[in-house]
């Protein structure tokens, strides 16, 4: 009897036995993590450096149809803010007094044209802009002189003085399509200025 309790002791004793091996195996197999490798592992990736860059790119034209230009009335005054479309900025506006704006839906929608050479990046400013009761009034008779068909905003190089970083928009009047994307297709509406610029809101001068 006392043969059998040895024996069974022996045999729990190599069970235990084969079974740490293994652990103590990958123990001294393990490597310290040293100070470079957790300083490593806190390393944000090069990708979000990049994203926490300033935006920047081209400008795009923009435009509205003159009939939708025109439904807004004589003496009105616009005043538009930038808006993100993803794809890129234009500009969406508002009529009337601006404790409002924040309680409907703009009045004014331009959409997106060919895209121009003025880039924006860091030093732009993208303020309101506004568009007076007098200057509504001169594009108005500008489109009923010339018979055209759209009103299109082309951005001007906010590094040119006496811009001083402020993005803004000389207007046009024309007949040709400015939603045409045809690598062919040459605008003719920089010949028919308006002679009007969105001014800054609020605006350096103002009628």
């Amino acid at each position: 009897m006392k043969k059998i309790f040895l024996l069974a002791g022996a045999f729990l004793f190599f069970i235990v036995l084969v079974l740490l091996l293994p652990s103590c195996n990958n123990n001294d197999a393990a490597v310290p993590k040293t100070d470079a490798t957790v300083a490593e592992a806190n390393t944000p990736p090069a990708t979000v450096t990049v994203q926490a860059n300033l935006l920047s790119g081209h400008l795009d034209t923009l435009w509205i149809t003159a009939a939708d230009f025109a439904a807004l009335g004589n003496g009105t005054r616009i005043t538009f803010r930038f808006y993100d479309s993803l794809d890129a900025f234009t500009l969406r506006g508002w009529t009337g007094n601006s404790n409002s704006w924040n309680d409907r839906l703009p009045d004014v929608k331009l959409l997106i044209g060919r895209q121009s050479p003025v880039m924006y990046g860091s030093g732009s400013y993208l303020g309101n802009l506004q568009i007076s009761p007098a200057q509504y009034t001169t594009i108005r008779q500008k489109l009923t002189a010339t018979s055209a068909t759209y009103v299109v905003f082309g951005p001007v190089n906010p590094t040119v003085p006496p811009n001083a970083g402020q993005i803004s928009y000389n207007i046009y009047v024309t007949s040709d399509d400015p939603s045409d994307f045809s690598p062919a297709f040459k605008y003719k509406f920089l010949v028919e200025t308006t002679g009007v610029t969105t001014n800054p809101s609020p605006p350096k001068n103002s009628n």
